[in-house]
């Protein structure tokens, strides 16, 4: 989030400050805003400001927030509920029965839509039936109707933002000021709205001065929720109205004001990242100008131009929009694990703590297995999702949750291949009916053919950094 500060403007080793509260969050780099705005006219730049305001959107995932809970042996209960981390679901309904975690186990086969919805929103669904449950000593299912849950749910919230910049007469945006205020209804903020919405909002330009405030409000309204890209969506636009009014300003055609501030490799991302290093790739520029000669950019625009000059009342435009998504560990906040375990026939179970939202998660962590042992991806079964069989993985979501995943599968399956190796050149090769004569043959030496993975912290077995490539 904001707090991941260091790095320089643009890699010219520029100094930047980054503040952050419960309300509040702020990153400045290079020169104060009011400096580099009263100086414009003098460097022989244009100055131009502006505001946005964008709406709210609702949640409409196909299932609403439903649970339900069972008592079981011992005083605990198993929950099955729609929810994107059990972990924190299992925490929540622990502290609220005064439980020990160990005895809450929170399940998920799959979510019939979710998008950050089902972070925190899903929470009082699955208390109220696991109180209910612990209460009565009853199976409880509570599964909201629609205008409940909308109701009770909220979204992405509202954005108020205002602009300004300096550019030169190239379209060179050397000096930019971003603000943004979300109004969060009667919550605290949605997950990442604030952090996300400042630390992403450079979207894929450098500026040697750039400076970007975000804050949120309350109001009498139903709390505001992550939804998809939480605080992204609204700042991105907003800094590319800034580049639209910039263009405008200098009198050059948008595109090419984007083009002449797009991020170079070696330059530092407001959020601390090196562009095209450490795993971040930038093949953005490369992919600017394969697509301005694929798409006939600049006959399809004179098309255009002659098609309003003809026109007096249809008009058409052409415009080309980089976007920069940023995915990066945020101080190890990607934790996943995962246990794999081969049964003696050679079929294989595999469990781990990233929850299906449609993603297609299970099948790829299914593919990773069959890929790392040999084995048939036919023999691989996934079990649902638990929190007390992968205890400690983290929340899915932040577009990363399949690859950490698949990272935990390929570390417990580089256990079990070092067991397995002593076996395998007794089965005869690599042959149809090879991987079930190794593993009986391990399994009558009494090895163990069960192994935990886990990928967390931006380091797995190693140390290495996770590629995202």
């Amino acid at each position: 989030g904001g707090g991941d500060g260091g790095g320089g403007g643009g890699g010219d080793g520029g100094a930047q400050e980054v503040k952050e509260d419960d309300h509040h969050s702020s990153i400045v780099r290079g020169r104060q805003a009011g400096e580099w705005w009263s100086r414009a006219a003098a460097e022989g730049k244009a100055a131009v400001e502006g505001k946005l305001r964008i709406g709210g959107q609702r949640h409409f995932y196909l299932e609403t927030n439903t649970a339900l809970a069972l008592p079981v042996e011992g005083g605990g209960l198993s929950i099955t509920c729609a929810n994107q981390n059990p972990t924190r679901t299992q925490t929540a309904v622990a502290g609220a029965l005064g439980l020990p975690l160990a005895t809450v186990d929170v399940r998920v086969r799959r979510i019939g839509g979710a998008y950050g919805g089902k972070l925190n929103a899903h929470l009082p669904t699955a208390i109220a039936a696991a109180v209910a449950a612990a209460k009565h000593g009853r199976p409880v299912r509570l599964h909201n109707d629609r205008s409940d849950d909308m109701a009770s749910t909220g979204g992405r919230p509202p954005m108020e933002g205002s602009f300004r910049l300096a550019v030169d007469q190239g379209g060179v945006v050397s000096s930019i000021e971003l603000t943004a205020a979300f109004d969060s209804g009667v919550v605290d903020g949605g997950a990442g709205d604030l952090t996300m919405g400042v630390c992403w909002a450079d979207n894929a330009y450098r500026a040697d001065d750039f400076a970007v405030h975000g804050s949120f409000y309350n109001s009498g309204v139903v709390g505001s929720t992550a939804c998809r890209a939480p605080g992204v969506v609204q700042t991105i636009p907003l800094h590319e109205l800034a580049m639209e009014a910039a263009a405008e300003a200098v009198g050059l055609p948008a595109d090419a004001v984007r083009e002449a501030n797009l991020y170079a490799t070696g330059d530092a991302a407001l959020c601390g990242v090196t562009v095209g290093e450490n795993g971040f790739n930038w093949n953005l520029p490369a992919m600017w100008q394969s697509a301005k000669a694929r798409w006939e950019v600049a006959a399809r625009r004179e098309q255009v131009e002659a098609f309003n000059r003809s026109n007096r009342w249809r008009k058409r435009g052409l415009r080309m929009v980089p976007v920069k998504y940023g995915i990066e560990d945020n101080g190890g906040a990607y934790k996943e694990g995962c246990s794999l375990g081969v049964l003696a026939d050679g079929s294989v179970r595999l469990a781990h703590g990233g929850c299906e939202l449609g993603q297609g998660i299970h099948t790829k962590a299914a593919q990773a297995a069959a890929f790392a042992l040999g084995c048939p991806l036919g023999g691989v079964s996934v079990s649902d999702t638990s929190s007390l069989a992968t205890p400690g993985s983290a929340d899915t979501g932040g577009s990363a949750t399949s690859e950490c995943v698949v990272k935990a599968v390929l570390d417990a399956a580089e256990t079990l291949n070092a067991r397995l190796l002593p076996f395998r050149p007794a089965a005869g090769g690599a042959g149809e009916g090879a991987w079930e004569a190794t593993v009986k043959a391990a399994t009558d030496a009494g090895v163990s053919l069960a192994a935990s993975g886990w990928f967390g912290g931006g380091a797995p077995r190693g140390g290495a950094q996770f590629d995202y490539a």
